[in-house]
């Protein structure tokens, strides 16, 4: 990549965060129904990045009428995974949000919140392994929306995660809203991930 590190440690935090902002493109890919094949440059052009006057940020997909308001630290990686609706990260502090909306006309518009939450986590569990029981959180809406959260541990690649995970349902679409970090910095990050998360609007 061009980077030379003085020191191990820092080699090991470069493929650290490496790994994590790739998980994505393995650990979704079959719940977002052939996405990439789906997904246009003309998508990725339909995100706008809005300053805020407080440090944050607002970003919004004007196709898929999704946005995130992100803290300071906060940036647009989209070039990750470019058939996602938004995907931002935290990349010195090893923190990722990705959110995906599937519109309830395709196949599964038939199961219900629960049912659709399921079906994304067990696509999710396929990518870990030791993993864990999922535990839900008291998380019940979205700004307004039905949503319910799910906590997920396991490896990738001996590295253990954490997942936060939640299924949002609106009134055409489905949402994924997930974000992860390193099991070590989880305790740190929850608080930061969570506000990412309950910052997110859909329709």
């Amino acid at each position: 990549m061009g980077f030379k590190f003085e020191h191990q440690e820092k080699n090991g935090q470069w493929q650290r965060v490496s790994l994590m902002a790739v998980a994505a493109c393995f650990l979704f890919g079959a719940a977002s129904c052939n996405r990439v094949g789906e997904r246009t440059k003309d998508v990725i052009d339909a995100i706008s990045i809005q300053n805020l006057s407080n440090g944050q940020t607002l970003l919004r997909n004007e196709e898929s009428d999704v946005q995130l308001t992100l803290p300071e630290g906060w940036v647009d990686v989209q070039n990750l995974r470019p058939d996602a609706d938004l995907y931002v990260a935290r990349e010195d502090r090893t923190m990722y949000v990705l959110v995906l909306a599937d519109p309830k006309r395709s196949e599964i518009g038939t199961f219900s919140l629960t049912n659709n939450a399921i079906q994304y986590l067990s696509f999710l569990d396929r990518g870990l392994t030791q993993e864990q029981p999922e535990t839900a959180t008291n998380v019940t809406s979205l700004n307004g929306l039905d949503a319910v959260q799910y906590e997920v541990r396991g490896n990738i690649d001996n590295v253990p995660v954490v997942y936060l995970h939640t299924t949002v349902e609106g009134e055409t679409n489905y949402y994924q809203v997930v974000a992860w970090t390193t099991a070590a910095d989880y305790a740190n990050a929850r608080g930061e991930l969570q506000d990412v998360i309950e910052s997110f609007r859909g329709t």
